[in-house]
């Protein structure tokens, strides 16, 4: 009964890493750095008009080049950040600062997922929009945690 369970287990594990692999990347169906990784998600089910693509695909391509350096340089504080943890003695005041860095890079990204879900739904239908809506506040995912 056992192997049975985890025979199961591991059938179900690898259908659905079957299904999250045959999603489409790109236009509608990929992830923009800036924007949460919405495209696989919400607006995948919008049935955008090619245009509407185009012009998502762009804004993506737009945030993504705008914020690799802030997610390079965010990956970056946090690892020191991390280490600073680990260390013999902790710093209080020095640790403080850097969360500080943290904190800043962090609060440019979720500005910029921001205005970039603005231009976004600038391009949607009133429908869309309210599709959109349901599926809560993408823009505010963290990335590549």
């Amino acid at each position: 009964m056992r192997k049975a369970l985890k025979l199961t287990v591991v059938a179900l594990a690898l259908g659905a890493a079957g299904v999250v692999m045959a999603q489409p990347h790109g236009p509608g169906g990929g992830y923009g750095p800036g924007m949460g990784g919405y495209g696989g998600g919400p607006l995948a089910a919008l049935n955008l008009t090619d245009e509407q693509r185009d012009k998502v695909f762009a804004i993506q391509e737009e945030a993504r080049s705008k914020n690799w350096g802030t997610m390079g340089q965010m990956r970056s504080e946090r690892s020191k950040l991390q280490r600073m943890y680990y260390a013999d003695k902790v710093d209080a005041k020095a640790l403080g600062e850097q969360q500080k860095k943290v904190d800043e890079l962090r609060r440019q990204m979720i500005q910029s997922r921001v205005e970039t879900r603005n231009q976004v739904e600038a391009i949607l239908t009133p429908e869309q929009k309210k599709q959109l809506r349901q599926y809560g506040p993408w823009w505010l995912r963290e990335e590549e945690e």
